[in-house]
């Protein structure tokens, strides 16, 4: 991704670079793109591309958990733009030579455990006539070969380099489809010599998915509430046992780690508001050990609670 980063924007090339950590949030949310980064401090830089009928997007990402859904008559692959990657997509290991298919309205959970760089492209109107392999029921993931992965990156910063160089050149009809037709045909071989990623398919996938996206729905439907496990198993009509499965396989924690996580976002969201102390906003998200929990805030956020009150609005 050397030859990426080095990239100028152009009419045709629009980059963005992000280090603070609640205004990237607050645009994912903008975007109804579900966020909770992992490490207290973030560098994240989007290429993004929009051509007549396909879109692309390379992304040098942080450790963060994520899920959302792609809009209606739309073709997404996915692929890293690297060698290293890591975590898991819907309940899956995600691997170096990693491709991921999705159509109109698959949703999605994610959860990456280091920095790593992907691309996404989202082709518009769907593709159901290429002879792809099938994903009916949400995203599928396959591992395709190295030569064709390859082809796919190389594509992708070929595109990107002509966008930023050339965007006139970008905005010919001719141009922009052959562009288009390129990545087309490079995915036609990937998945021509591809294999179905162990696990894609399991009995549980769906099931678990749901919950998954259930728990981030009544969390996010109640902001200024804490939700503890009971209360969640109460709600979803299942055993906490499989809440806890659930969540380990999907965002790769335990539920009490993801659910305290979770609170702690809550609390720095309710800061930043202010007009509160740091006791009562605590003691609110059910943060009754004071010691513990500032020791929590200050080793995820990198900042004491009290600091956060001092950024206030």
């Amino acid at each position: 991704m050397k030859t990426t980063l080095s990239l100028a924007p152009s009419a045709a090339l629009r980059i963005f670079h992000f280090d603070d950590i609640d205004l990237y949030r607050s645009g994912a949310a903008a975007l109804q793109f579900e966020l909770t980064p992992l490490v207290r401090k973030i560098s994240a830089r989007q290429f993004m591309l929009t051509m007549p009928g396909c879109d692309m997007l390379v992304e040098c990402s942080f450790p963060r958990l994520t899920g959302g859904m792609l809009k209606p008559g739309r073709t997404v692959i996915g692929f890293s733009m690297t060698d290293e990657t890591g975590g898991l997509f819907n309940g899956i290991d995600l691997k170096v030579s990693t491709l991921v298919l999705g159509h109109s309205g698959a949703g999605y959970v994610a959860y990456e455990n280091r920095p790593h760089c992907f691309a996404r492209v989202a082709f518009e109107p769907e593709v159901r006539d290429r002879g792809w392999p099938a994903a009916e029921n949400g995203f599928a993931q396959f591992f395709m070969s190295q030569p064709a992965h390859e082809r796919l990156r190389c594509l992708v910063v070929e595109i990107m380099t002509l966008a930023s160089h050339s965007p006139d050149d970008l905005q010919k009809p001719e141009v922009a489809q052959g562009a288009k037709e390129s990545l087309l045909a490079a995915a036609d071989e990937a998945f021509a010599n591809s294999a179905v990623a162990p696990g894609a398919r399991s009995s549980h996938a769906e099931r678990f998915l749901g919950i998954i996206k259930s728990i981030d729905e009544i969390i996010s439907a109640n902001p200024a509430n804490p939700i503890y496990s009971g209360e969640l198993a109460n709600a979803l009509g299942v055993s906490v046992r499989t809440l806890h499965t659930a969540v380990l396989q999907y965002r790769g924690m335990s539920l009490h780690r993801y659910l305290k996580l979770k609170r702690l976002w809550q609390v720095r969201q309710r800061l930043l508001i202010g007009n509160i102390s740091v006791k009562a906003c605590a003691l609110a998200y059910g943060f009754w050990h004071l010691s513990d929990f500032s020791r929590s805030y200050r080793t995820l956020f990198g900042e004491l609670p009290s600091e956060t009150l001092a950024l206030a609005h």
